[in-house]
């Protein structure tokens, strides 16, 4: 392995003239590992190992101005657009090219000026084109990546020009498909069935490529997968029987709004209730998590107002704005609003809640005392586990569907066969 051996020693070389090269330019002084590591990155990348050719049956890749390359029997120059080939030549610092020749005449090496690189560039692009001894192929781009068409280059024209019967072939107007290895000739296929597909007419080779990849284990699932995805239409199935049994079994569990929500948006229901999907919380206040925020305070409210037995009437304000106060800091504990208390601005947020609630609360009490009603209960559920039992309807097929709810708050009147539901919430 004598190539082998010689890299190596040519690499270990590089190696030890780096680190003599930062010996010369650092001396003693004291640099951090990072710093190190840095420079020993850039050294490494600066540097070059040369090889020759092992074989002359080869293809040699290179930039034209560094390529140096012997005579060969094909030459491919490709990204011959307008900008890019020939390169445009950017001015270079301050000095003109006056300045450079003046400098240069007292004995100033600078570097190169704009009439010294595009001589140079000249002279790369006419050894590109002179180096084939058979073909030389030009090739450009009509468009980049982004869509936006790009001009051929000036070199082009010149060629056309002396060369006036040169034919030029574009597969943007009629795309040639040839077989040269086992992937490539497998996305040609898949665009040849896509074809065939559209009743246009391809080449009968097709048909015996097709059955090569058919026959190759490797290829055969791939190959089955990427025909249904020529099929996909994108458009919905009917979900079968038996996976809407799995999902919600013979006695559908539901409420009056999710039912609401069935009727406005079916695949919506699916995918909240049937798939349980849910979005990914974030640390933002909405409408709704202070409005429930909220009616949770004054539902605690009355609650403790029928635990100690109080008289509405007999309840001064200072007391409802304490009450309230007391409520939304225990609420704050619970790990569901937390928000509220995170940062600063939603501490003030909370001091307006409570305002606002005790506020609410005033009004509602001063309703209460001057009506015949009083409140029965707030949050009455009925279902399973509530006080009432829920509501049953049996299908034509036997299923069920159980309805179970909440009802936010009972207000009756003394003496009278009344019930006022406000603001249900089922």
């Amino acid at each position: 392995m004598i190539d082998l051996a010689n890299e190596y020693v040519a690499s270990y070389k590089i190696i030890l003239e780096l680190l003599d090269e930062m010996v010369l330019v650092f001396g003693n002084d004291n640099i951090t590992l990072d710093q190190y590591s840095k420079i020993l990155r850039v050294g490494l990348k600066n540097s070059e190992l040369g090889k020759i050719p092992g074989t002359q049956d080869q293809v040699t890749f290179g930039d034209i101005d560094r390529s140096r390359s012997h005579k060969v029997k094909d030459v491919f120059i490709i990204g011959l657009n307008d900008g890019s080939f020939p390169s445009v030549n950017k001015e270079e610092g301050f000095l003109d090219d006056a300045d450079r020749e003046r400098l240069k005449e007292d004995g100033m090496e600078l570097a190169k000026g704009t009439m010294e690189r595009l001589y140079e560039d000249n002279f790369n692009i006419h050894k590109a084109f002179t180096t084939a001894e058979n073909r030389v192929y030009l090739s450009y781009t009509s468009s980049d990546k982004e869509g936006k068409s790009l001009r051929p280059s000036m070199l082009i024209h010149k060629v056309k020009k002396l060369y006036p019967n040169l034919q030029e072939k574009s597969d943007m107007i009629e795309k040639k498909y040839e077989i040269i290895n086992e992937q490539v000739t497998y996305e040609e296929l898949l665009e040849n069935i896509a074809r065939l597909r559209e009743k246009e007419s391809i080449d009968k080779i097709w048909y015996q490529v097709y059955q090569y990849y058919k026959k190759k284990t490797q290829w055969q699932e791939k190959l089955q997968n990427d025909l249904q995805g020529l099929e996909f239409t994108n458009l919905p199935k009917s979900i079968k029987p038996e996976n809407i049994d799995k999902l919600y079994g013979n006695t559908l569990n539901t409420s009056v709004s999710r039912l609401e929500k069935y009727r406005s948006c079916p695949f919506s229901y699916y995918l909240q209730y049937g798939l349980k999907l849910k979005e990914k919380e974030s640390l933002k206040i909405h409408t709704f998590e202070t409005g429930s925020f909220m009616h949770e305070t004054i539902d605690e409210f009355f609650e403790q107002i029928r635990e100690q037995r109080l008289a509405l009437s007999e309840i001064e304000e200072e007391q409802i704005d304490q009450m309230v106060s007391e409520i939304i800091d225990s609420n704050l504990h619970l790990s569901k609003n937390f928000i509220f208390s995170s940062t600063a601005k939603y501490k003030v947020l909370v001091k307006r809640l409570k305002r606002i609630v005790s506020k609410a609360l005033k009004y509602i009490i001063q309703t209460l005392i001057h009506s015949d009603f009083s409140i029965e209960g707030t949050e009455i559920e009925f279902g399973k586990k509530g006080k009432y039992k829920p509501i049953i309807l049996t299908l034509e097929d036997g299923k069920k569907v159980e309805i179970t709810g909440k009802i936010d708050r009972i207000d009756t009147a003394n003496r009278r066969r009344w019930k006022i539901f406000k603001n249900h919430r089922l």
